[in-house]
């Protein structure tokens, strides 16, 4: 009672700073014995970590440079891709009919075999010029490595049987393109 009644505020903080200074030294020799017993293996394990992690790095970033290069890959879906394509600023064929079919190979390979053709309007098939239709085929395989064109049929709109007479053009098309995956990657689509 003495003790308490004699205490005033430099014994107080004596007292404070001696439980604190308990207090630090226990937390740090727990945390001496816990790297004691980690240094030895960050001796051995943290150079084979971080060559592992270079690797995978390096791996990453080739990886992420196929799949920026590779359209296909960043989009959600083959016929995003492909109206993607038909939408580019050098094409410009608007808004195309598709359907797709699935013809399965050995080993798990699927052929999705997409048809594309323009979009009927009321009055009929959409016509385009011959090079427009040409730069819809070069951008389908140009920014994929998946997408390969396999089927072509341009029909010539307006042809006149007289043969003095130069036809003009005009184009409509039915085109074909197969994109080869995985089973899995198929089921996924």
């Amino acid at each position: 009672m003495k003790f308490i009644k004699s205490l005033n505020l430099a014994r107080l903080i004596i007292i404070a700073s001696l439980v604190a200074a308990c207090l630090l030294g226990w937390s740090g020799s727990a945390a001496k014995g816990e790297r004691d017993a980690l240094s030895g293996v960050f001796a051995k394990d943290v150079p084979r970590v971080c060559r592992e992690i270079q690797e995978l790095s390096l791996l990453n970033t080739k990886l992420m440079g196929e799949v920026k290069g590779d359209k296909l890959l960043s989009q959600a879906s083959p016929e995003s891709y492909i109206r993607g394509c038909a939408d580019h600023p050098s094409v410009q064929i608007g808004e195309v009919d598709m359907g797709s079919r699935n013809k399965h190979g050995q080993a798990g390979i699927v052929d999705r075999i997409s048809s594309i053709r323009p979009f009927e309007q009321g009055r009929g098939r959409r016509e385009f010029s011959h090079y427009k239709i040409a730069q819809f085929l070069y951008r389908l395989e140009a920014d994929s490595r998946q997408i390969k064109v396999t089927n072509i049929r341009m029909d010539l709109v307006g042809s006149s049987r007289d043969l003095d007479k130069i036809p003009g053009d005009t184009w409509t098309f039915d085109i074909e393109v197969t994109n080869r995956v995985k089973e899995s990657s198929a089921a996924g689509q």
